[in-house]
């Protein structure tokens, strides 16, 4: 098993729970396509709409992914700028911004998730073969974009906290 970021409380139960539903999600891909497998090429008699089954836990897994990502703040960080940086202060101060730019981009991604839950519910897709609701994969965008804003908000606060001490300390240091 992954090692827990050392949360406790909620964010430890919610860490724990994405971990589960991201361990369950795999083995059930995993099943469902080893299954079509042995169905198809040993038994000659595939099974239709796997395919399409697949989908659903396929976005939830995705998603459930990068929620997890942006709550251990594992996703790819491309942190040039700090190269160049000497204060600790400056760094943090940079990662603040970045966090704030992140958080607005996040919101806008979210009000747009939250207009193509309004869209799916209005429609009422289903899939082609099998007639599942689209729903249970289409609320997913959603839902994960509200937890991945929520959990920026947290590395936004946790980055600026971190520029406030740097900057007590260089204050300290300097008197």
């Amino acid at each position: 098993m992954l090692e827990s970021s050392g949360y406790t409380g909620f964010l430890g139960w919610v860490e724990k729970t994405q971990r589960f539903l991201l361990t369950v999600l795999m083995v059930a891909i995993a099943v469902m396509v080893f299954a079509q497998v042995i169905l198809r090429y040993v038994f000659k008699a595939p099974l239709m709409g796997i395919e399409e089954m697949l989908l659903f836990p396929s976005v939830w897994l995705y998603f459930i992914g990068a929620m997890n990502a942006s709550l251990e703040r594992s996703q790819i960080v491309a942190r040039v700028l700090e190269v160049f940086l000497k204060k600790e202060k400056s760094v943090y101060l940079v990662r603040s911004i970045a966090s704030v730019i992140s958080l607005i981009v996040a919101i806008w991604l979210t009000y747009w998730g939250w207009d193509f839950l309004k869209y799916s519910l209005r429609v009422g897709k289903v899939s082609p073969t099998l007639y599942i609701p689209t729903i249970y994969s289409d609320a997913m965008v959603f839902i994960a974009l509200v937890v991945i804003s929520f959990y920026t908000f947290l590395e936004l606060v946790h980055n600026f906290d971190l520029f406030k001490k740097a900057q007590s300390s260089e204050r300290r240091i300097l008197s």
